[in-house]
């Protein structure tokens, strides 16, 4: 072997390999492609949550509307043939109260609704008998869930009995997501400030209730991670005061 061969063969060994900053290239060029992937997989998991927040808010919406509502509409119902006349008078004078703080509120606005109405069952117990029942409905703070619990008094039992004696059930869950809700009573026309006693004062008792609730929703697009909250509001006519009112009304008439 000559020096000119032996010189080609020495430069064939040291170009073998790639030098250091050809490695330095290659790793930020493999960094730079690893953070697209995972910035493109972070953006499609942020779109499924999201897509998946809004399918529950929308799902406990219509399970609120379909049965909180169509219970809370229930509020004054009673059928004397079958209810004690104490029974009856407890519905009558209190089917619907507003509470804050677990202290009555009488601003016609609250965090929590009880209502009153003969039925056979509550959201706590099976329908399987007529019985006087008193309904509660509030938010969770810990959970973020409206929950519901419930007392009742048999048909059988003394008139002289009071609902309010009785003992809750434990609560149970409805709907979940919640931040908020508030619950405002709904007046007869011309009237600003109204209770819900049918017995003594028919003409100023409340009609109806609104409910507000607000959910944990999107993700904000400000880029914080944070979530806009969403608002729904949903209304409940108290249908049997309604057609006390227009019963009086036509006897009057």
């Amino acid at each position: 072997m000559n020096i000119s061969q032996a010189s080609s063969l020495l430069r064939i060994k040291q170009q073998n390999g790639l030098t250091l900053i050809e490695l330095l290239i290659a790793l930020v060029l493999v960094l730079f492609l690893l953070g697209g992937v995972i910035l493109i997989h972070l953006s499609g998991r942020a779109t499924f949550i999201d897509t998946e927040r809004l399918s529950r808010i929308q799902e406990n919406v219509r399970f609120a509307s379909d049965y909180v509502i169509r219970d809370i509409r229930n509020a004054g119902f009673r059928d004397e043939t079958f209810l004690k006349a104490g029974h009856e008078s407890q519905i009558r004078e209190a089917y619907a109260t507003l509470l804050t703080n677990d202290v009555v509120d009488t601003d016609g606005e609250g965090e929590t609704l009880r209502i009153r109405y003969a039925g056979r069952g509550h959201c706590t117990q099976a329908f399987d008998e007529f019985r006087l029942v008193e309904n509660e409905y509030s938010m969770d703070s810990t959970t973020g869930e409206l929950v519901c619990k419930g007392r009742s008094i048999p048909q059988e039992s003394s008139g002289s009995l009071l609902i309010g004696d009785e003992d809750w059930d434990d609560a149970v869950g409805l709907v979940g997501g919640l931040t908020d809700i508030e619950f405002q009573l709904i007046c007869p026309p011309g009237v600003t400030d109204c209770g819900c006693d049918m017995r003594n004062n028919l003409d100023e008792s409340c009609i109806g209730v609104r409910v507000a609730m607000q959910f944990e929703g999107m993700r904000a697009m400000d880029g914080t991670g944070d979530f806009d909250d969403r608002s729904v509001e949903l209304t409940a006519a108290f249908r049997n005061v309604i057609l006390e009112r227009v019963n009086a009304d036509v006897e009057e008439f």
